[in-house]
């Protein structure tokens, strides 16, 4: 699985002040074999199997694999700030406690035993010229990264209602945390635990105070 994901959407492109209409960027890239090459890129797609790119001094385009990348670095020149985001293989748990793999590109948002990530993406419905049959709607991914595992999606935030979220979200919660904190398990389904601003940082503060290794 590939989450469909046309852009990095507007929560990231802000971030740096990124000038949408030069439809180049500048940026690093890090590639898996511990090279990098700096100049302008496109912003990533998940919809895409390859990054256009020019190196600084070149003035040829290049189409770079995406499953060559580490991360891409996007630099605001005007402030020096920038945004790195990740192309990496998560977890994933659809209708079943059986788990499923895919790639995507994510920004980490926290860092620690347990790491956060989150990736965007928006879905434009279907319209059949009256009237949309399916309503457009915007996509929040967040995973959960213990230590050196792969990412695990563990919380979505959907902006239109979505069938058994409550289910999907003791599911992944469960899958993630059984071995590592049974206690947060069973006092989210008692409810003891609530996700507030649509965000599963308390799951992480909740881990972090009861279950930490590092305790």
């Amino acid at each position: 699985m590939m989450l469909k994901i046309s852009k990095l959407l507007t929560v990231l492109v802000v971030t740096v002040s990124l000038n949408i209409k030069a439809q180049k960027f500048d940026a690093v890239l890090y590639f898996l074999d511990g090279s990098k090459k700096t100049g302008k890129a496109d912003m990533v797609s998940n919809e895409e199997t390859k990054l256009a790119f020019i190196e600084n001094g070149s003035k040829k385009k290049e189409k770079i694999k995406i499953y060559l990348l580490d991360k891409v670095e996007y630099i605001n020149l005007n402030n020096n700030q920038s945004v790195t985001v990740e192309f990496k293989e998560f977890t994933y748990y659809f209708l079943s406690d059986k788990p499923k793999t895919g790639y995507c590109w994510m920004k980490k948002i926290n860092s620690g035993e347990i790491s956060t990530y989150v990736a965007y993406a928006f879905d434009g419905g279907v319209n059949n010229g009256y009237h949309y049959t399916v309503t457009p709607s915007s996509h929040e991914y967040f995973f959960f990264q213990y230590k050196n595992e792969k990412p695990q999606e563990i919380y979505i935030n959907n902006s239109i209602w979505t069938l058994n979220k409550k289910q999907m979200l003791r599911r992944m919660v469960r899958n993630f945390f059984k071995d590592k904190c049974p206690k947060l398990v069973s006092d989210l389904e008692a409810e003891k635990i609530v996700i507030t601003n649509n965000n599963p940082e308390a799951l992480r503060q909740y881990y972090n105070e009861n279950c930490s290794t590092k305790n």
